[in-house]
């Protein structure tokens, strides 16, 4: 059987080598303004000048206006810590901290205007009162530098208020202060080929002080050198991590700073499409994934682990495939409601919500039967919860390889984050063991001091994927899109172009109407290589049609990994409305098994052209997916007197010719395997 790992954890490491870090980090150390502007360049005329009477550079514009100062562009790659420091003093601002600003970019395009720009914390500013400079540190955050960094002063002034500022002795330098060596063990974890890291980031957020992050600006940068740190000594091929900040940009840049450290771009991330708005307290935490590109590739679409508010976020599912062997898995991740208040039961009704419905989608949401459950499980082995998973014929794999295993520091130390397989899976696995380089209890609370960032310890998981291929065909029979629902629940929409997107209403199922818009909806993926039959069955209405052959189309691919990028080939929509009413009609296509594989992914792509006579709607409720197995291998030809010796087979939706030995031939002539 073809090995698939089902990784389900809340929490995850990064990756990379403690050798790059010593190799690519080169300290920096640049001057300006310190007897002329020299390098540094302005726009916006005479608003930035050269003040020689002060040293200093002075921007002043009477009547309002806006100027930059730009520093030189600076090489901060791999750098562990960035400083900038300057002197300065100003008079009669309306609020300096809004007229006199710092910024930064990593990717300078020329012009202020051209470059994308991210506005630093300037402290202290002064009085305001009188011409007395002071000295402004500002820690900047590895995550926003890179090869092309520039820094700017903008400088701006109103009709009403015309301020100065005056700037000197600037200092801009790159520290390489990271650790060579892990300050604590790691765990022996055998001689797996491939390694995954689990980990709970306490509350990971880019945005400050939104009642769960709480942190200033060079605090989140500390916390991000330590994490990635963490990420040099472990070295995993595939992290999971839970308690980040429920939108897109925390993994992004995180990624970005790993990718600038190694200058490389063998780190990504998983697009989820979890995007939750930072003032939503109640619901703006998720888990989410980030790999080594150059070990591992994702497979399909990133899943929740079931549907529901808050859980469909902190409980994901991605499938990943091991380059080298082709092998592939299936990483879950999970975060169990905690445990809040002082009773020990506390929560535990939702925990064990978690793990039935967990248990109950895991066959479905898996693309073999190889499962690894990892996760922020929130409570410990004998527990309710995690007897429900042990139920269902899963091992927990901290204990099995160390049964003193702890993970969270609460009382004395308890294993509170876990490591579940199943039988077939275990047997893949090479160790298993936490690494306590952020928790304070044990005998690692003194030598790890000063490297916390997370109540939780990264755990890992060496393994050895077999190689052996699949045979095995899965009966599928999935349902999307009912009446009735409140969104487009596994469906994933994706607009390429346009204003609006795919959405869902409740008695008319996924709508689009899009004028000037290629949007797509997508089917979760499949594995569908051994399939006898696949059929889909679905409901539709279009009104205000113009052409829907070409504008409202069925399209499948069978290695997806983006819309953009995937192999898509168009499915004949066999029965289309009226196309001037809202009347459903019914519609079942039949694909041909050579056009479906491993990955196969069906998408439902509304296309209208901005000059179209009409903004067209397409509605699809009902959507059924079934796929049938068919293990024998039929005769197609039933061979005649004397000619016997040669048959023809039909075998996986491909013919071939079998000769008297046995031995397998495509009707080209090619020898089969």
């Amino acid at each position: 059987m073809k090995k698939y790992l089902l990784l389900i954890t809340c929490a995850a490491c990064l990756l990379t080598a403690t050798a790059l870090q010593a190799a690519t980090c080169k300290p920096v150390s640049v001057s300006y303004l310190q007897s002329s502007m020299g390098d540094m360049t302005t726009d916006a005329g005479d608003i930035w000048t050269w003040d020689g009477s002060y040293n200093c550079a002075k921007a002043r514009k009477v009547g309002g206006g806006e100027g930059h100062l730009f520093t030189p562009a600076v090489d901060l790659s791999g750098v562990d810590e960035i400083i900038v420091k300057f002197s300065h003093t100003h008079r009669y601002a309306a609020d300096p901290a809004t007229d006199y600003t710092l910024w930064v970019t990593d990717d300078y395009r020329g012009s202020y205007a051209a470059s994308a720009w991210r506005q630093l914390t300037i402290s202290p500013y002064g009085t305001n009162t009188n011409w007395t400079f002071v000295d402004a540190t500002v820690n900047v955050p590895v995550a926003y530098v890179g090869t092309n960094t520039v820094f700017c002063f903008r400088y701006t002034s109103t009709e009403t208020t015309n301020g100065t500022w005056e700037i000197k002795n600037l200092r801009i330098t790159g520290n390489c202060e990271g650790a060579t060596a892990p300050p604590v063990a790691l765990p022996e974890i055998g001689n797996g080929q491939l390694k995954v890291c689990g980990q709970n980031l306490l509350n990971y957020y880019i945005n400050y002080n939104t009642g769960r992050g709480d942190y200033t600006r060079e605090e989140f940068a500390a916390k991000t050198r330590k994490i990635t740190d963490a990420v040099l000594w472990i070295d995993a091929d595939i992290y999971a991590f839970c308690e980040l900040e429920a939108q897109d940009v925390i993994l992004r840049q995180l990624v970005d700073s790993l990718n600038r450290i190694t200058k490389s771009s063998r780190f990504s991330y998983v697009i989820d499409g979890i995007d939750v708005p930072w003032d939503e307290y109640d619901n703006n935490l998720k888990s989410g994934f980030i790999y080594r590109n150059d070990k591992v590739k994702t497979i399909g679409s990133n899943m929740p682990a079931y549907n529901a508010n808050y859980y469909g976020n902190t409980m994901r599912i991605q499938t990943f495939e091991e380059l080298s062997s082709g092998e592939r898995l299936t990483v879950s991740m999970n975060h169990f409601k905690s445990k809040a208040g002082s009773a020990e039961d506390q929560g535990n009704s939702t925990r064990v919500t978690n793990a039935t419905r967990l248990i109950e989608n895991l066959p479905s949401k898996a693309l073999d039967k190889d499962i690894l459950i990892l996760g922020d499980l929130n409570c410990e082995v004998g527990e309710e919860p995690l007897l429900i998973i042990e139920a269902a014929g899963y091992t927990e794999q901290l204990i099995k390889y160390n049964s003193n295993a702890y993970s969270h520091c609460y009382g004395g130390g308890e294993l509170i984050d876990h490591v579940y397989a199943n039988a077939s899976m275990a047997e893949q696995i090479t160790g298993a063991g936490v690494f306590h380089i952020s928790t304070g209890c044990g005998s690692d609370a003194s030598a790890n001091i000063d490297h916390r960032y997370s109540d939780h310890d990264p755990y890992i998981v060496g393994i050895n994927l077999a190689s052996a291929q699949s045979t095995e065909c899965e009966q599928i029979q999935a349902s999307y899109l009912p009446t009735g629902a409140s969104d487009l629940g596994e469906m994933k929409a994706i607009a390429i172009s346009g204003k609006y997107n795919w959405r869902y209403q409740s008695s008319y199922g996924a709508t689009c109407q899009d004028k000037g818009g290629e949007n797509w909806l997508l089917t979760p993926a499949y594995e569908l290589s051994k399939a006898a039959t696949v059929t889909l069955a679905f409901e539709h209405a279009v009104n205000y049609a113009n052409d829907m052959q070409s504008q409202q189309t069925l399209w499948v691919t069978d290695d997806f990994s983006d819309v953009e990028n995937s192999q898509w080939r168009q499915l004949t929509i066999p029965n289309y409305p009226a196309g001037t009413n809202w009347t459903f009609v019914p519609a079942t296509v039949n694909v041909p098994t050579s056009l479906v594989g491993k990955n196969t992914v069906f998408g439902f792509k509304y296309s209208v052209p901005a000059d179209a006579a009409n903004s067209t709607t397409w509605e699809i409720k009902n959507l059924s997916i079934s796929v049938t197995c068919d293990e024998t291998h039929t005769d197609i030809l039933t061979p005649s007197a004397g000619k016997s010796a040669v048959r023809k087979m039909l075998m996986d939706g491909r013919l071939y010719i079998v000769m008297p030995n046995g031995e397998r031939y495509s009707v080209m002539g090619e020898r089969i395997q």
